[in-house]
């Protein structure tokens, strides 16, 4: 996997664009107490923390990208395994 993204730490939101694979478009946006990702043009990942952190970092935003990415790696690889045996 690859991932190019910039980053832009905003007053109080971080913000990275860029592409998976070098092809996928993806987008991220951590508000410290909500952050979402899209991947592609069909999936999001949406989520708000338990305990909001007032002001979010980048080394944060990194592993919530990382962590979103495996999921939707997990989902895609679900989909094809759930297409094969249908």
């Amino acid at each position: 996997m690859t991932l190019k993204v910039k980053m832009q730490n905003k007053n109080t939101e971080v913000v990275g664009k860029g592409t998976i694979d070098g092809i996928v478009p993806f987008y991220f946006k951590d508000q410290g107490h909500r952050w979402m990702v899209r991947i592609g043009q069909n999936w999001t990942f949406k989520h708000r923390e338990p305990i909001p952190v007032p002001t979010p970092s980048i080394s944060g935003a990194q592993n919530k990208m990382y962590r979103a990415i495996a999921q939707f790696r997990n989902q895609s690889r679900d989909q094809t395994i759930a297409q094969r045996q249908g």
